[in-house]
């Protein structure tokens, strides 16, 4: 039930899992970072490695403040701007697309309301209370098992069918906390005219 078009719905997703995305991202960077690459030119090194290596072979590459965006004060063959230059000018090239629209995700509270909203949030968590019609109770599973996977309609037009695992112990228990959250939240602003 996310409307990726509602700045409160965005706010409220945010709020709930930036951090745990953030944590997941951070944790596969690490393991990325440490996997070996093959092939003739890496050697089976992880790119921790290459890493390692090309800062020891060409040196570290180092950016100051003072030399950023065409500083007017910068003297030709400015090493650090004259490097940040090229590799702007590269990764230019491989850009196919106009800038990507970022929704709003502006919080709908004034600054007192979003704790009554929160400690609201928390008596339902507290009470174990499931929300219906969000598709989390045995009754909208149509069986008596919390649904495997769910099919998203992906790529132009939604032409592409792809199936994603709902592992319970990872999906239900974020499914029902983003279900609870959004139920409060529909409520509070129903109930203050937002």
């Amino acid at each position: 039930m996310l409307d990726a078009q509602d700045p409160s719905h965005l706010w409220l997703l945010h709020t709930l899992f930036l951090n745990d995305v953030d944590y997941d991202c951070q944790v596969f960077w690490e393991e990325w970072n440490c996997h070996p690459i093959s092939g003739p030119d890496t050697n089976n090194k992880s790119p921790k490695d290459l890493h390692f290596l090309g800062q020891t072979q060409y040196g570290i590459y180092c950016e100051h403040e003072d030399h950023r965006d065409h500083d007017p004060t910068r003297e030709p063959g400015d090493n650090a701007t004259d490097a940040a230059d090229a590799i702007a000018s590269q990764q230019q090239e491989h850009v196919n697309h106009e800038a990507v629209l970022v929704p709003s995700h502006r919080n709908p509270f004034w600054s007192n309301e979003e704790a009554i909203f929160f400690a609201g949030l928390q008596e339902v968590i507290a009470q174990d209370i499931t929300p219906d019609n969000f598709g989390l109770t045995p009754a909208e599973w149509g069986s008596d098992q919390y649904p495997m996977f769910e099919t998203i309609h992906v790529g132009r037009r939604a032409a592409k069918d792809v199936d994603m695992s709902l592992a319970e112990p990872i999906w239900y228990t974020r499914a029902r906390l983003w279900c609870q959250a959004l139920s409060a939240l529909l409520f509070y602003l129903l109930m203050h005219g937002a």
